[in-house]
């Protein structure tokens, strides 16, 4: 209930301030696990991913965002589960396969961190890993704008121009000749190469 509240909320005022557009919401699976993966240049990114899906996001974040008890409350209405810093990566793919198994949609940065300079980064296979593991299908997504709305070292974010790209689900293959580490990287170096189309894409449209 929460969660529906806040992101109608937030889509009224992306829409309003942001001109907020989204494309490609058709190819969402209705149903079933999917991990969705889009570029990372911005704090906002999340936030307006979440709003233009067509189903409620699960999210993983940083456990220090939860010191509050009134952002903690906020944060768990959103889906939001902590991560703790020392237990890292096996943490947070522990969980993210537990939203999985339970059919539920899970948002995974393929680049693992903040771009610095906007451009699209090389990724990590992490999210190869949650894929073969989990079976889930990749939705590939391209935020377009969120940069220049709220730069990296801006404490707040500015008027302008957002739009989000979904793509086409990513389905592979079992069958892989190579090794595990090198199946999780193909997987991984996929879904940027398809996050780049979608980049051209919207580059034409707009």
């Amino acid at each position: 209930m929460c969660y529906t509240f806040w992101r109608f909320i937030f889509f009224l005022l992306f829409k309003i301030f942001l001109r907020l557009k989204v494309s490609g919401r058709g190819n969402f699976p209705e149903d079933g696990p999917v991990i969705v993966a889009p570029n990372h240049v911005s704090f906002l990114d999340p936030i307006v991913v979440g709003v233009a899906a067509p189903r409620k996001l699960n999210y993983l974040a940083r456990s220090t965002l939860f010191r509050s008890r009134i952002f903690a409350k906020m944060l768990s209405w959103a889906n939001v589960s902590p991560i703790k810093r020392k237990t890292g990566d096996i943490n947070a793919f522990k969980l993210a396969l537990n939203r999985l198994w339970q059919q539920k949609p899970v948002l995974v940065f393929p680049e693992g961190t903040r771009s610095q300079d906007g451009e699209l980064q090389k990724p990590k296979s992490g999210i190869g890993f949650l894929q073969v593991t989990s079976g889930a299908s990749i939705l590939p997504c391209y935020v377009r704008g969120s940069r220049e709305v709220w730069p990296r070292h801006s404490k707040f974010p500015r008027c302008g121009h957002i739009s989000v790209h979904f793509g086409k689900p990513l389905r592979f293959e079992k069958d892989f000749s190579g090794s595990k580490k090198e199946r999780y990287m193909y997987i991984a170096q996929e879904v940027m190469r398809s996050i780049k189309e979608l980049q051209k894409d919207a580059s034409k449209s707009s």
